[in-house]
Order: C-alpha cells, then structure tokens, then sequence
C-alpha cells in the first residue's frame, strides 16, 4: 500500500505539495511554541557577581498556592535579617556572606548597563580582586571597577533615588565576567544604610562539602530557597525568573491555540486535497475498490506527508523560537540575553501532533467518499452536493451562536477578566463555526456579488456560475483567508482601543501640571518634601508603582491575578489625579485599605467594605479593605494602596513619580542640578502603559499565527485554483478566449476577497465589542481607518496575487494536453 501511496503522491504532486507545506510550517510554529514553552520550565543565565558561591540563598520568589502555573512575585523577596548567623551554622558552610543591593547612578559616565552598590563583603561571591588599591573603610569611600574611567583618588558623584553623594574612589576592582551590570562596592554599613533589605545570602560550602546537599539542608531548616548550580542565575537576576514565569505562562496559552489553528489548516488543506480527487475515488469504487482499501490507501499517501513534512519542519522551527525569543526581547518582556533551553521535546511533540492530526483529517476526508456507492460517487464527482449534511449544520450554528454569546454576552455579565477571557476566546468558536458553514456563506456572498459580477457580460457569468457549483471548494479557501482577517483586527484593534482608552484616562485623570520622574531607579521620598516647600507649588503627590496579586474564587478553587498597582497619598489627590470614583471614597484610604478598578473589583467580586487577599510585591500577603472603587484602571493601575504600604514592599521604597499642582517649570527644571537624574514629563507620559506592553506581547505572539496563516492562505488558493487546470482547458475548447478565463478568475478572486474580508470583519466585530466592554465600559471599540485599510489592501493582495498567479500557471500548457490528463 505505501509503494502505491507513493506513486499517487509523485502523480499529483500538486495537492501533495499544499499539504506538505501546511504541515511543514505547522510543525515549525508547534515545535518554537514547544520550545518558549521548555524555556520557561529551564532555561536562565550565568552568574556573574555570585558566580564563586556553591549555594545561594534567597525568598520565595513564586506565588504556586493555586491550581494553575506558578506567578512570579515583581519585587525581590528578601531574605531576613537573622538568617545569615541560622545559614552559617548549618553543617558543610564555611561562610554566609549576605549582598545588599541597590541601583545607583555614576556620573562620571553613561554607562550601558545598570550599576548596583554592594557591601564590600560581598565582593567576594564573584570573586572581585582588587587591581589597585585597597578596600573601603570610611563610609564616603569606594571601590568601583576599572571600566569606570576612574583613578584611585578621583571622586565620584553616585545617585541613589536622585540624591547625590560624593565618594572617594580607593580601590579598583574587576571581576572575571560581568555582562548585565556593573558594581560600586561601599562598607558594609554603608550599604546597609542605602539598601534596608538583604538580597540574598551567598554560601561558601567547607571542602568535600556537597552543595546540593548543604542546600536541602538550608531549606530544610530555615524555610528559604537554595539555588545551585545554573539556578543560582535566577536568585541573581531577579528578571530571569519573571521571564520564565512570563514564557510559561504564555507559551502554556499559546500552544494550544497553535496546535488548534495548525490543525484546523492542516485538515482543510488535506480535506481539498482529497476532494479534489473525488472523481478518481470515484473510479475505484466503480472498479470494486473496498472502503477499506480507500481508507488504506488514503492513511498511506497522508502518513508519508505528514511525516515527511512534519520531520523537515521540526528542524526550522528551533530558528524560528530565536526570532520571537529576540522578539519579545526587543518589547521588555524578555532580557536581551535569555538563552533558551533546547530538547528534542517540542519537536516530538510537534511530529506527533502533526502526523495524527494529518491521519484524522485524511481519514473524515475519506469517509463519505468512501462509503458512498459507486454511482452516487461517479455523480458527485461531477457535481458538488448542494447541502450540507445535519450533524455539520447544526454544530456550525451552535458554535456561532456560542461563540456570540461569549463575545458579546458574558462580558456585560461576568465582571473583570472573567468577561475579558470570554469575550477574546470566542473568536476561535465563530471561526470554527464559519468553517462549518463556509460553503453555505459562499452561495450567500455569490448571491449578493451575482448582480455585479453579471454585467461581466461571459466572464461575470461564468464566474457566479463556478462560484455556486463549487462552494465547498471556494469556502476552503475563503476560511483561512478570513480567519487571518479576524486575527489581526482582534490583535490591532484591541491594542488601539487599550491604548486610547489608557491615553484618555490618563488624559483626563491627571489633573497635576507637572510630573516628575527618576527613571529606573525611582525618587527618594525628600525629593517630594522638597517640591512641596517650593514656592507657588499648591500639592505634590508622590506615586509608588507595583504589581501585586489579588485573590479571587474560580468555581470551586481560589486564583490569583496580577495587576497594576500604585500607592498614593490621597489628601493630595485632590489638585493632582482624578481616579473618576465611581463608589466609596479614596479619602479613607489609610492602613490595610485597597481602592479597586472596575476590572479588579469585578475579577475579585469585591465591593466597597468588603475584604480582599493581596499579595503585595515582596508576596507579603494583606487582607485589606476596599474603600473605593474606581474606572481610571487602564491610565493609572487596577490596585490602588496608601504609599507606605506599597513602598514598604518594593526593592528601594522610592517613588516612581510626583505629580506637581502649581508651581514653577523652570524653577522644577533646575531640581535636576540638586537631583541628577530627576526630569520634568509632560503628564499624558504618565500613563501606566501595563496594557500596552500586554497588548504588544499579544502582537508578537500572534503575529507567528498570522504568518502560518498567510502562508497557508497563500498555499490553499494555489492548489485551489491550479487544481482547476482541466476546467480552463474545457472552456477553451469551446470557444472561451485566454482573456474571458483571467476576467472570470480575477472576479471570483473578488468574490473571494469580499467575502473573507466580511466574514472576518464580522467575527472579529464580536470578541472587539466583548472586549471593549470589558476594558473601558464602552460598547464600540476604537478602530484605526488607516489600519483596517492595511488589513483590506493585504488581503486583496493575497488574494489576487495568489489566484492569479495559480490560474495563469494552470492555463501555460495546451488545452487538449490539459483535458486529456485529466488533471
């Protein structure tokens, strides 16, 4: 059966070839989502300043008391003060050496990495040796490393929260490797005075000591987390673990919507394919051929494309998990130099996935044909069915309506992600559900586009002719074509409609003049003491960003989610920021109290006076009080707290911004002479922008989606219509010119376009309202002319240019020779 598989394979190579390309860029989409996916579980980088310690000893940096994959917490948690002396006298440590850390600024030069100030204790852990001079001992004192540009003996101005202070360089200092920053090292009284908190706790084991075993014992007795190895990157880079929390949630997601799109183009390529070759199925019925030797034959010819296909795939898509790692990297939510972590795991998992879901679609594919008599199968071999069957018609309708409930209904009564959730998933319903009765929606796009296509004179009739006789072959084509028409509305038009409702809120909620930033490493709290004994200056509100993770019920189970969170003192909200409280007020909000967005409140069930669980961005868990709720949620945070119990549970305590009412530019201008550092913004650039690095994350993931799509919209309309070469050899024998056959292509190549182009904008106008009444409370979403104008222009490029181009290339050859080939 397999020679005979391959031989119908190299005698109709063309069909063969569309479905080996959908299945060789699936299983490169399955196999770099599968990487991503083991990225997150394993992957990280090298030490660098702890690259000398055997164990290392930090927080809990993962939230995992729910069901679902473990959050990562966005502060370092850190590690207790008495739990240095309890680490050292652990049998198999010969030293704990705690590592204060916090970000500085030199300015002595721009430097392309960060620099953090340590205890010179610590220097050690790298190890750093000292090149020149000695070790700090006087607290205005320091030891830097010789990429500085500095001499023993030069000063050094060094910023900590925009506060400048001026130390004496003593020492030099370099250590084997360091990449992703650069240090200052201090006494260690003077680091314990910038940095309250100790990062971490390096461990130098005793000679013969076993370091896996000193660090069960760590844990075992202190309750702390002890890395070795590789790990001990994640206890010092703080980024690293949210990263792989970050892909592993995502990839977690991602991998299933792949694999579903993947083989749900995968079977409508196969199920063309194989329809195309009803007539010669047709034949073998007619010659006794059993439905089992069908069957056969069939798995045979899809087993050897499949495998081939999928094998040869596997291989690109490693590249191709580089790309988006490089991807999401170049929009924050990656470091620049995560290494991803590579198996033959994901290329397995996307053989397998690939072949089975090519042996599922040859084989419904094949079993109408199949069990059909011979004579039925001769007729409609000729001549398309013209209804559907019952079990198709009616789960295309209930999955249409699903999927319109979902997107439109659930949103307005299921409050905050729930809705949200709801409202983005019901596109895959409504796609799935088109497919189903794609060829119904043709004859009904044929039938509104009939009147215009006819005044084509012969081409405009062949064309509605062809266009009703084969529906079920137009509708393979159309579905994917729309399909990728829908993704990228959803995924454009949920970014505009973010970004313009996070732009107007903060627009409208910004009530302050001015607004004044540290970057990266924040504002110490004199800074707006200071601003507010400035003259004409009415209020200055110091604002303290976060994340944080709030409980809430699911069914029978209690999640998480994370938000956005802020910490502000409200009596001086008044002339600065506006909130738009829609109940309670934010003028109680004073020791374990909460104000909640819409969103939040609506995730957590939570109205004001009742008591959520809030775990803060250190993971310290709070019960605290809604005492408001509000709908500026995109602009400013879902989660707003009283500053000092946010601040108290961040990396610095320092604030992100002031928010000045009053008061003079220049005079706010010059603070950066007494605060380097320190710059004055104009207030839209106060916008949080949580939703927009989630929506462009959004872009990046899909767009590989998007890709596979055109690609295999591209590959389905070229089979399609190559597949017709018989057809045009046909209607030129009987008297139809080359010019009438091209006009009759390019205006069902309109019917073609026009259709996907609304059946796409339709689907996509469900999950966009849903998701637009769960995010701003407004039923029409923002959409971009210009970018709906981009989306129409591909599409007609895609499918002009690919009809066009198949039917040319099926119309080179002689008709007679076309006609008697059979093709």
């Amino acid at each position: 059966m397999f020679d005979l598989a391959w031989r119908t394979i190299r005698a109709r190579r063309g069909g063969f070839v569309a479905a080996f390309v959908a299945l060789f860029f699936g299983a490169a989409v399955i196999t770099a989502s599968g990487v991503l996916l083991e990225s997150g579980l394993r992957s990280g980088v090298t030490a660098e300043r702890y690259a000398a310690a055997q164990v290392v000893v930090g927080g809990k940096q993962e939230f995992d008391g729910t069901e679902g994959p473990s959050t990562s917490f966005a502060e370092r948690v850190p590690v207790p003060g008495d739990a240095v002396e309890r680490i050292a006298r652990v049998p198999g440590v010969a030293a704990a050496v705690p590592d204060r850390s916090v970000e500085v600024n030199l300015l002595s030069r721009p430097r392309s990495v960060p620099v953090y100030a340590h205890g010179w204790s610590s220097a050690r852990l790298a190890p750093f040796t000292l090149t020149a001079g000695r070790q700090p001992e006087a607290p205005d004192e320091a030891v830097l490393d010789p990429g500085s540009g500095l001499s023993i003996g030069d000063t050094v101005t060094v910023t900590v929260g925009a506060v400048p202070s001026d130390f004496r360089v003593v020492g030099l200092a370099s250590a084997p490797s360091l990449r992703r920053q650069s240090a200052v090292f201090v006494t260690d009284e003077t680091a314990a005075r910038l940095s309250g908190q100790i990062a971490a706790v390096g461990v130098l084991t005793e000679p013969g000591a076993d370091p896996a075993a000193v660090a069960d014992r760590i844990t075992a007795e202190l309750g702390l987390v002890s890395y070795t190895g590789r790990e001990i990157g994640d206890a010092e880079f703080l980024d690293i673990g949210q990263a792989r929390g970050f892909l592993t949630v995502l990839s977690a997601s991602l991998i299933g919507t792949v694999a579903m799109i993947v083989l749900f183009v995968v079977a409508s390529t196969l199920g063309l394919s194989i329809q195309q070759r009803r007539r010669e199925l047709a034949v073998l019925r007619a010659i006794a051929a059993t439905p089992r030797q069908i069957h056969r034959m069939i798995g045979a010819e899809v087993l050897l494309v499949s495998v081939t296909g999928a094998v040869l795939g596997c291989l690109p898509g490693f590249a191709v998990a580089g790309l988006l790692r490089d991807a999401f990297a170049g929009i924050g939510v990656l470091p620049p130099d995560f290494e991803l972590a590579f198996s033959p795991a994901p290329a397995a998992v996307a053989l397998i996935l690939c072949v089975l879901g090519g042996w599922a679609a040859g084989y419904f594919a094949a079993r109408r044909l199949a069990r059909e008599k011979p004579v039925d199968a001769l007729v409609e071999a000729a001549v398309e069915p013209p209804r559907l069957g019952t079990v198709r018609r009616t789960c295309g309708f209930v999955l249409l309506a699903a999927g319109a409930v979902a997107g439109t209904v659930v949103p307005m009564l299921v409050p905050g992600i729930g809705g949200l959730g709801g409202a983005a998933g019901s596109v895959l319903l409504l796609m799935v559900g088109t497919a189903l009765l794609g060829p119904y929606l043709m004859r009904l796009a044929t039938a509104v586009a009939a009147p215009v296509l006819r005044r084509g004179r012969i081409s405009g009739h062949l064309a509605v002719a062809n266009s009703n006789a084969n529906a079920r072959r137009l509708s393979a084509a159309v579905v994917p074509l729309a399909l990728a028409v829908a993704m990228a509305a959803v995924q454009l038009f949920t970014l505009t409609t973010s970004q313009a409702a996070s732009a107007e809120q903060a627009r409208a909620g910004v009530t302050a003049d001015f607004v004044l930033s540290g970057g990266s490493a924040g504002l110490s709290p004199e800074i707006a003491e200071t601003v507010r004994g400035m003259p004409a200056v009415r209020s200055a509100l110091p604002v303290v960003r976060s994340q944080v993770l709030v409980e809430y019920p699911m069914f029978d189970q209690i999640e998480v989610e994370s938000f956005a969170a802020q910490g502000i003192e409200p009596e001086h909200t008044a002339s600065t920021m506006d909130l738009a409280v829609t109940a309670g007020s934010l003028g109680e909000l004073r020791g374990d109290t909460v104000a909640l967005s819409t969103t939040a409140a609506g995730t957590a069930g939570a109205e004001v006076g009742d008591t959520v669980r809030v775990y803060l961005g250190d993971g310290t868990e709070r019960d605290l009080r809604v005492v408001a709720v509000y709908a500026n949620g995109l602009g400013f945070g879902d989660v707003t707290t009283p500053r000092d119990l946010l601040a108290r549970h961040t990396e610095t305590g320092f604030d992100d911004a002031i928010l000045v009412s009053g008061g003079d530019e220049a005079a706010l201008r010059a603070l950066a002479q007494r605060y380097p550092g320190l710059s004055v913004l104009d207030r839209p650039a106060f916008a949080a922008g949580q939703g927009d690095q989630q929506s462009a994350t959004n872009l990046v993931a899909n767009g590989l989606l998007l890709l596979y799509l055109v690609i295999a919209v591209v590959n389905t309309l070229v089979m399609a219509t190559g597949a017709r070469a018989r057809e045009f050899a046909m209607l030129r024998l009987i008297g139809t010119s080359r010019r009438h056959v091209r006009r009759m292509m390019t205006l069902e190549a309109g019917v073609v376009v026009g259709a996907a182009t609304v059946i796409g904008t339709a689907v996509a106008a469900v999950p966009l309202v849903g998701i637009s009444l769960a995010t701003t409370g407004q039923a029409l979403p923002t959409v971009d002319p210009l970018l709906y104008g981009a989306i129409v222009l591909v599409t007609a490029v895609i499918g002009f240019c690919s009809i066009g181009f198949a039917a040319r290339s099926a119309m080179r050859g002689r008709p007679v020779d076309a006609v008697g080939s059979g093709a």
